[in-house]
């Protein structure tokens, strides 16, 4: 869900830190400080700082000896949403005086080579915030601890059901979900009406959608100046788009086999008929540039802003950006409900990102018990970091707020209740990154054809999964 500006490989540095901190006798070791710049819409910078031996740390910075720290890694990227949990860590530890919560801002393009990193090096944080598809490959691993003795059966019946299936593994459920999105559709209303299409009525399907998209690419001069569409499909954020369309199309991406393996189902026929429409976008009718592929979604925002682009499929909390850095189009834009597949199939991306408790960790009782008191209380902490988003938490109470009904927001609750998920395949982050995004950009630049791509995506996805 999150692409930034600026990354910063931490597990390089927690290593680092590690093997120096052994190393230095203990009435030498220098301390560590590490400062977050933190950058509205933008990635957090993390910069680390060693203090001159003249200026120490202050006494209270660091944890006494009778104090259990907390390790918590997490990418928060929005000011916001990092004052937010500031404060509500600060509430915690004046509650708990014996505990400390040692936070750790990552981006998301790097968070899930920081966390494998971090196991491999056994300097795993306590708690870790994980994308939803990443948490299946890290509970197959051993990664995870079990917290069935600590979350009582109260706390876990106040979320939604679909956001325990993120956390909850045989039975057992590992962490709890946290903020979280889906995909909207998103229009400019102004421009719907310079090409004559009434602004309250978006496309309801796909043949709408190119119909509408032809009508909005504007060219002066033998140069399009204005496109009908965009979706994101740069970096590693490439397939979130695409995955739509397959589950508008009736395609899976992947399913469980008789014999308990995992398997690709993208060379079945809907899987060709999402990639040749995703392909004729950009190929055949022209209504979206090619550059899409190093594009992300601040790129395509920020095109929707300009009114480079008349309508953009992008993530939940582009509302909230839009909104606070935007105001010159106030008004002049809508959110809907995404357009349909072939067969009236009304699908989305959409699941909550999740905090989860590391096997690794020392301290489970109190990592538990902090994940709980995010969540306890009315507003709670979560749900307050999740409005400093504009987005979701994932709880019954949180979709009847005012905030859910927002009409920026209507057309984002209501396809909760058709949202997906990525497969839970345990190697599945292996086969997007390394074949289904490449593919998807070779495939908009019309390198491969939607039957090559298909095809090669089945036989990577299949080798990998030990189902070929």
């Amino acid at each position: 869900m999150f692409k930034k500006a600026q990354y910063l490989t931490m597990g390089v540095i927690i290593i680092l830190i590690m093997v120096l901190g052994a190393c230095a006798p203990a009435t030498t070791s220098t301390p560590v400080t590490v400062e977050v710049t933190r950058i509205v819409a933008g990635t957090p910078v993390v910069i680390t700082t060693t203090p001159e031996s003249t200026k120490p740390p202050e006494p209270t910075a660091a944890p006494t000896q009778e104090q259990v720290v907390i390790k918590f890694a997490h990418m928060t990227w929005l000011e916001a949403g990092q004052k937010v949990l500031d404060e509500a860590i600060a509430d915690f530890e004046a509650k708990n005086p014996g505990i400390k919560i040692e936070q750790t801002v990552v981006s998301w393009g790097e968070a899930h080579s920081q966390f494998v990193t971090g196991l491999a090096a056994g300097v795993a944080p306590d708690i870790q915030m994980l994308g939803t598809p990443w948490n299946a490959e890290f509970y197959n691993m051993g990664a995870l601890a079990a917290g069935d003795e600590y979350l009582t059966a109260d706390f876990k019946d106040k979320f939604l059901p679909k956001a325990l299936e993120a956390v909850v593994f045989d039975g057992k459920i590992y962490g709890i979900p946290w903020e979280g999105s889906d995909w909207g559709f998103f229009y400019r209303k102004d421009l719907f009406e310079k090409a004559g299409l009434d602004p309250n009525k978006p496309p309801e399907n796909w043949d709408q959608l190119v119909e509408y998209a032809k009508k909005l690419t504007v060219t002066e001069n033998g140069k399009v100046v204005q496109w009908g569409v965009e979706l994101p499909a740069g970096g590693w954020e490439g397939d979130d788009y695409f995955d739509q369309f397959l589950w508008q199309a009736d395609n899976p991406i992947a399913k469980i086999n008789d014999a308990g393996l995992w398997v690709s189902t993208l060379s079945e026929p809907s899987g060709l008929q999402a990639a040749q429409f995703y392909y004729d976008l950009v190929n055949t009718y022209k209504v979206m540039p090619s550059d899409v592929v190093g594009k992300t979604w601040e790129d395509v925002k920020n095109d929707f802003v300009f009114g480079k682009v008349a309508m953009i499929y992008d993530g939940g909390w582009t509302v909230g950006v839009i909104k606070d850095t935007a105001k010159e189009i106030e008004g002049m834009w809508a959110t809907a409900l995404p357009p349909a597949g072939p067969n009236g199939t009304m699908a989305t991306l959409g699941y909550p990102n999740t905090l989860m408790v590391t096997a690794q960790s020392q301290h489970k009782a109190e990592a538990f018990k902090f994940l709980e008191f995010l969540q306890t209380g009315s507003p709670s902490w979560a749900d307050q970091y999740c409005l400093a988003h504009a987005s979701f938490n994932w709880t019954k109470d949180y979709v009847e707020t005012d905030f859910a009904k927002d009409p920026l927001i209507a057309p984002l609750s209501e396809s909760l209740s058709f949202s997906n998920h990525k497969p839970y395949a345990p190697d599945y982050e292996k086969f997007r990154t390394g074949y289904f995004i490449p593919g998807i950009q070779a495939l908009l630049k019309g390198e491969i054809t939607p039957e090559e791509a298909v095809q090669s995506w089945n036989e990577a996805f299949n080798k990998i999964h030990g189902s070929q």
